[in-house]
Formats: structure tokens, sequence, C-alpha cells
């Protein structure tokens, strides 16, 4: 649908817990509006938001997909998202561009990891939210309890607004407590509430009324004098009150039903704050300066692309957020970000898979672009004449990692290209190769995150690749000083080759790499040579003679050494100091070194002595512990890379998913003898594996 003032619009992301019902409720409201002619189901695989093969294999959301609902004159764009921790990524991009967020949680389960983590970032943008407490036809479900905990946990602004009457299979409305009216099963009109529920209505609407006053200085002095409040002044202060987040309301519903849809629908608009409601945005000019634009029509225009669909055939589509002014389809807009003029062909409103074109989207809209080559996530569209450049999204940072290989030269071919497709999609996925193995790494939220991008490299574009988990990138260095002789000497028809060395060697502090230096006298080796000879050392640095791995924080003098007029050339030089390297470290007392890491874990308080035990049992040294918050405890400490290439997932299963961490690289250090002697007869049987 179009619209035509941002006064008609409604952005909100539905957040929460994986499988609370998210997907099924906002398919559930496409079809109660009319805007499909038939419900699609997540467990069938029908789905217009799941669409994606993945999602329908694994029947959980994976990307945020939109669907936008018309409501009486009100066009409600609905980002749903995903509720599973490996896809976060996704719910940092729909909570960036929407107004308001719909925390959806299932009335059986309660409050979960899901739905403290969104809530969580729902409430780091301050976003307005309402709270639909889904799928309560089903046993052992209680409107009741989750709003329980929802207040213990956050607080006495969660306040019941549309109460269901009847409970499990005896689920027959909702009673609104503001307007005293009751709703049956469908897209029904409101009635008078039934006796029944009178008790509930008195009891739930004496809580609602007291927390809306007390967000009020007027309305709380009208409250505390004993005088009623009248239904308008209570819609206005309720408004205002879920604007600014002091009050969150709490709808109970039933999405099989389809009971408490209706009155959701009408809580959206008449609640939740439109795109002009929530105010400027801020925005940087290409100078550094701060500019702010409105979000009305006759601003210039601008829009944050905040997702990137790239399809092998379709090609890509990019969803964005206007911000202000209106755009036109078949027009020109600029790239603020890249400096690239693009060319707008068709603007689609979007249900799941399902499109719409449009003529134009004006400021507050949310719309998806299809081929803009030169376009990407947390680019800026904008007027030329006026650019402007939004924040990017701050993405999670991805916590696993495993090494990829291509199964076939044609995989090889075909790879690059399309893992970079496949991360313009994600940016919460990294790709990076590490130089001193020569493994790709791909890197992602957790295992189920990295496993998706695998599947998919093969399903959407043919490539087929091997992942196993990353080779620690170790380090080689001596801790004593020594000095060896290097000599390569070959005598074959006509001139020879003949080169001598003498080098020393020591260690250096870390960091230092391999320092080169001379101090011959007497010319027993010509100066000419001495690049050779540094050269020399350089290459065969890059692996030492322990386990193969690069030496480092080594300082290396050649001293003295022999030539021959006629056989001496640089060549032999060269291979004259890489034989005397490899001789002076083996007399040096030669070491590995291993990447340590320090791990900031934050975990619910009771699972401190877990966390504790088991990072002890990484060979971690702890730093230091503090709070993180209400019933929150953060650990400090270094841990070896090799000990945590799993821990995302470890983590996860010992903390019930409510345990994250992050990681950041500290230094290397010496390997215990034990643990190295094993890494360095595994490094030999590899070498001689592949001889």
């Amino acid at each position: 649908m179009n619209v035509t003032s941002p006064a008609e619009i409604r952005n909100v992301a539905f957040i929460g817990h994986g499988g609370s019902g998210k997907t099924t409720l906002a398919e559930t409201l496409l079809h109660l509006v009319g805007a499909t002619a038939r419900q699609g189901k997540v467990d069938e695989g029908t789905s217009l938001l799941d669409s994606d093969p993945e999602e329908q294999k694994r029947k959980i959301s994976i990307n945020l997909a939109l669907a936008a609902i018309p409501h009486e004159r009100t066009k409600i764009n609905v980002v749903d998202t995903p509720g599973y921790a490996d896809f976060q990524g996704e719910v940092k991009a729909a909570l960036r561009v929407v107004d308001a967020a719909v925390v959806v949680v299932e009335g059986a389960a309660g409050l979960q990891v899901g739905t403290q983590t969104g809530w969580d970032y729902a409430e780091e943008r301050s976003l307005p939210r309402i709270v639909f407490v889904s799928r309560l036809d089903r046993e052992r479900t209680s409107f009741r309890t989750v709003l329980d905990q929802l207040r213990d946990h956050y607080g006495s602004k969660v306040v019941a607004l549309e109460v269901p009457v009847g409970e499990e299979h005896g689920l027959k409305g909702t009673v609104n407590v503001l307007h005293r009216t009751y709703r049956g099963k469908g897209k029904t009109k409101t009635e008078p509430v039934p006796a029944e529920a009178q008790g509930l209505l008195d009891e739930y609407r004496t809580a609602l009324v007291e927390d809306v006053a007390e967000t009020d200085d007027a309305l709380l002095e009208k409250y505390l004098a004993d005088q009623e409040l009248s239904d308008e002044e209570l819609v206005k202060g309720l408004h205002a009150a879920v604007r600014d987040a002091k009050v969150i309301p709490v709808i109970g519903g039933s999405a099989a039903l389809e009971i408490g849809l209706s009155a959701l629908l009408d809580d959206i608009v008449e609640l939740l704050p439109a795109p002009d409601e929530r105010g400027a945005v801020i925005g940087s000019a290409p100078s550094g300066d701060e500019i702010v634009r409105k979000p009305v029509l006759d601003e210039r225009f601008s829009a944050f692309v905040f997702k990137t669909l790239a399809d092998p055939f379709v090609g890509k589509l990019s969803y964005a957020r206007m911000y202000s002014g209106r755009m036109h389809a078949n027009a020109q807009t600029y790239n603020a970000t890249r400096r690239e003029v693009e060319r707008v062909g068709t603007l689609l409103s979007l249900r799941g898979k399902e499109q719409e074109q449009l003529t134009e989207t004006i400021a507050g809209d949310i719309v998806a672009i299809p081929k803009l080559p030169h376009t990407s996530t947390n680019d800026t569209l904008a007027d030329r004449e006026a650019t402007i450049a939004y924040p990017p999204i701050s993405f999670p940072e991805p916590s696993f990692s495993v090494a990829i290989e291509p199964v076939s030269k044609q995989d090889l071919d075909k790879l690059s290209t399309s893992l970079h497709r496949l991360l313009e999609e994600d940016p919460s996925a990294r790709l990076a190769r590490e130089e001193s193995t020569g493994e790709l790494l791909l890197s992602g939220i957790g295992e189920s995150h990295v496993d998706v991008i695998v599947h998919r490299l093969k399903d959407k574009f043919g490539v087929a690749v091997t992942t196993k988990t990353p080779t620690v990138p170790y380090r080689e260095t001596v801790r004593g000083k020594a000095q060896a002789q290097g000599k390569y000497k070959k005598q074959t028809g006509g001139h020879g080759q003949y080169g001598d060395v003498w080098l020393e060697i020591e260690p250096q502090p870390s960091g230092t790499g391999v320092v080169f230096d001379e101090r011959v006298v007497g010319g027993s080796v010509p100066r000419n040579y001495f690049p050779a000879v540094e050269k020399g050392v350089k290459e065969a640095s890059t692996k030492g003679p322990l386990a193969g791995f690069p030496l480092v924080d080594v300082k290396v003098v050649l001293f003295d050494g022999s030539y021959h007029s006629v056989d001496s050339n640089e060549m032999s030089f060269k291979i004259a100091a890489s034989m005397g390297l490899h001789n002076a470290v083996k007399e040096a007392n030669p070491v590995l070194l291993e990447p340590i890491y320090q791990i900031e874990v934050v975990m619910p308080e009771e699972q401190m002595g877990d966390i504790l035990g088991d990072l002890n049992s990484r060979r971690g040294r702890i730093l230091g512990m503090d709070s993180a918050g209400p019933g929150q405890q953060r650990v400090r400490a270094y841990v070896p890379l090799a000990e945590i290439f799993r821990y995302a997932t470890d983590l996860r299963s010992m903390t019930g998913g409510r345990g994250r961490f992050v990681t950041k690289f500290h230094q290397y250090e010496e390997v215990p003898a034990h643990i190295a002697q094993k890494v360095i007869e595994s490094a030999k049987e590899e070498v001689a594996a592949k001889a």
C-alpha cells in the first residue's frame, strides 16, 4: 500500500526467543487482514517469511524478514527476526531501523534467553515495546505467571493491557482493560465485557491506571485526589508513556485461534509511535560535521540500507529505511558512503517473498530496492547535493571459526566470489586468510551460523567445501645464544657453487620479528653478498626447524665466513644463510610459542564456579572478577587460543545460552614442554604424510 504521510506508518520489530512464535504471529496477522490468501506455516515449509531453503529445512528463522501489514489506514512494517543466538546480527539490524518492538514470549516457557537478549538490545536503543504472550491456547500456559515474571525482572512498568479470558483449551478472547471492551476469535469487533470477565477487568485496570498516572504529573495529581481519569486522558497518557518506554503493555493471545491479534494491531497503531514521533535522526556531512534530518516529506532525501540479499539468479536486493524526504521509482540516487550514483528502477514493499511495486516511498517507510550494484549493508543513500552518512550497525563480533577448503578445482575457482556474495548478506560473519598457516578462516557468531553459511555456499552457488578446526598459528623462537656455520658447496661441470657463513642468533623482545645485522671484518664475506645472506635468513625464518612454524623475536648476525672468487654467487650465499640459520636455532634452546588471548566472560552469577573451573581446565589464568549487572558476573582471564576454538559452543552449553564472551589477542607465550612435544610430533607426522 502507498502511504502519504509518516503518521500513517508504524515500524515494528518482532523479537524474542527462538520458537516463541514470532513468525507464526506475523504470518497469521498477514492472513487476518487479507494480505495473503493462504496462511503460511513454518512447520509445513510454506512460510512466506521463512522462505530461505535453510530456514525451511531447519524450521527456524535465520534472516530478518519484512511483512507490510495494512490495518485501517496505517501501514505496519513488521520486521520479523530470528530468536536463536547465532543469528543475533539480524536482530541488531532490525532494531537499528524500527521505531518500536513487539516482544513475543511463549506462554508456557515464559522468559527465556532470547527474550532477555532481544529486550536488552531494544533497551540499548530506548525503543518502545509491547509484549505479546503467545500460544495461550496450549496446555501449561499462564498469562498471569508470565506477567509476574516480566514484572519481577523488568519492574512495575510492565502492565497488562489485553487480558485473556479463559485458559489453555478454554481460551475465548481478550479484555482490553483500558477501553473496557472484549474481543473474541478472529477479526471481530469489540463487544461489552462479559460478566465472567468483569473481575479480571477490575483487577488489571487498577494497576494500569496507577502505572499510567505515575508517568505524568497532571494525571498523578488528579489520581491522588481520587478523581477518575477519563478514557481520553488514559489513552493519551498511555501513548506518551509507551512512546517514552515508561510503560510496557502486555497482550495475551493465540495465533492459532486468532485471539488477541486484532487487539495487537489496534494497540500497535494506537500506542506505538509513528516515525515522525520518534524525531529527527543524526548523521555526518562529508566534512565530519553533524547533520540532523527530520522525518518529513519536504526534507532532503536520505535512507539507510540495513540488509542485503544476494541471489545468484535474481541479483542483489537492498532493504532500506527511509529517514527523510521521498524517493521515486525509475530515478537516480546517490550512495553517500561509496560516492557512487545508483539507478533506482523498482521500489518494493515486501510480505516475505511476495512483492508489491510502489511508485514512490516516503520518510519513515521501509522498502526493498533491487539491483543497486554499488550498495551494501550500512550504506546511506541521499541527495547528491545534500549528502549525509548515518552511523553503521554495530554487529556482534564472531566467536567461532573453521578452516575451509574447496572440494575440487571447480569449487576453488568460484569460492572467493561466492563467499564474498554471501558475506555481503551477513556482516556478522568474517573471512580471513591466516598468513602463517595459509588457511582460509570462516568466522561466525556460533557453530550453527557457520554451518548455515557453508550449506548456503553449496545450495546457492554450487560450491562445496570441507571444514576443520583451524590450525593454531604457533611461532618458534630461541631462549639462548648460539653460533653456527652454514656452508654450501657444490661442484659440477664448469663453475661450481660456494657460500660459507657464520651466524650468531640471540633472543629479542616479543614482537620484534627477525632482525638481521652484520659485523664482518677483514672482508671474509664481500659486502655485495650481504643482501643475499639477509634474504636467505628471512626466507628460512618462515619455517622454523622445530615444527615448521615461523621463527620470530630473534636477532641474527653475520660475523664471518668465506667465499670463492669464481664459484661464489648470491644464490650460494642465500642457501648457506638458510642452512646456517637452522643450525644456529637448533643450538640456541629453541621453543614453541602459542597465541594467548584475553577473554571476558559474562554469565549468571550462580554459574561463576563452573565457568572458573572450566577456564582453569583450559590453562587459563584468571585476571579478575566483577559484577556485570543484576544477577550477572564478569570474569577476565588469559587463555591459549588452542583451548577456545569451540568455546562459543561450550559456553552456550554450560550456561543454557545465557553466557557470552569476547576475546582479543594478548601476546605469544611459550608452550608448556609436554604440550609442545605433542605439537611438534603432530607437525612432523603431517609433513611426512604429505611427502
